[in-house]
């Protein structure tokens, strides 16, 4: 008599934690969040999402889930994984819920858990604001820095967006960090095509926001701010060349190569390795310079402490 295989029957859901967050197994993972009523759930403000997402609070921290796609959240969490590991700007990623009975194309497909920033807002609280006039410089700086620091990185984006993005105040700058990285690709590195691409991609989708905001202000769509992605793209152009900038020293400017580590560090970068070529007539030499993650202050106030 022949026999064939029993199947093993699927577990409601697979979870691949990293350490130090165990509270996190405790909770009802075969559920779809939308559906939890956990003493663990808080209430924390949140930009626009077309997944649902909920924060749970435990001593060791709190955290954002996002309930999403398989393929999107497997690729998100790479994603963030990826940047994590090279220290990169973007939320730090907890763990991976995988529901083996759900429709993997369905939205409870999975969960990417991720560590909630303190203090963190989305940019619609940021423009809706009193203050944001004075802050518009340095949100678009910082979006724009953002933007380049990831493609030093080698990181695509595919789909930047302010919506994309969570904003923090640190000493009176604004820090920002990717939150969504479920069409973001990372290579070795980023081609001037895959660049020049990501930033058509960020001005259409701000400008997309910014008629969207007026809307809901009532406003015209002639007063949206419909230029504000072409003012970014610029900014980031010039950030991209200082970072990359190859520089002609004289022999008796060698002052010029502390100025250039300086600037560096005044736009937050640490850098990783400086280069110098003489020029055949011994008169001269280029000066580059390769930088590492925007971290230079943060480290500076750690060593100080």
């Amino acid at each position: 008599m022949s026999t064939r295989p029993v199947a093993t029957p699927l577990e409601p859901y697979t979870i691949t934690l990293r350490p130090g967050n165990p509270g996190l197994l405790d909770l009802d993972w075969a559920r779809s969040i939308a559906d939890w009523t956990t003493a663990q759930l808080v209430d924390l403000p949140r930009g626009i999402s077309r997944h649902t997402v909920r924060f749970v609070a435990f001593e060791q921290g709190t955290y954002a889930i996002k309930e999403l796609p398989l393929k999107a959240a497997h690729r998100d969490y790479e994603t963030l994984r990826r940047l994590g590991d090279v220290n990169g700007p973007a939320v730090r990623p907890v763990g991976l819920v995988v529901r083996p009975l759900e429709d993997p194309a369905g939205e409870q497909g999975a969960c990417l858990i991720t560590h909630y920033i303190d203090y963190s807002f989305s940019y619609r609280e940021l423009l809706s604001g009193g203050s944001f006039g004075p802050r518009r410089e340095q949100l678009l700086d910082a979006f724009a820095m953002l933007l380049a620091e990831l493609h030093l990185l080698g990181c695509f984006w595919g789909d930047c967006s302010l919506s994309n993005v969570l904003y923090r105040y640190d000493a009176g700058a604004i820090e920002t960090r990717l939150v969504d990285g479920e069409t973001a690709s990372i290579y070795d590195t980023l081609s001037d095509a895959r660049r020049q691409h990501d930033i058509e991609i960020m001005v259409e989708n701000v400008a997309g926001e910014m008629a969207d905001i007026a809307a809901e202000q009532g406003l015209s769509i002639d007063e949206a701010d419909l230029h504000m992605g072409e003012d970014i793209a610029a900014r980031y152009h010039a950030f991209w060349r200082e970072l990359r900038a190859e520089q002609r020293i004289e022999r008796n400017e060698q002052y010029r190569i502390t100025e250039r580590v300086d600037r560096l560090h005044e736009l937050g970068f640490e850098v990783d390795e400086i280069q110098l070529v003489p020029h055949g007539d011994g008169e001269h030499v280029h000066l580059k310079t390769r930088v590492a993650d925007r971290n230079y202050h943060t480290n500076r106030l750690r060593d100080l402490t």
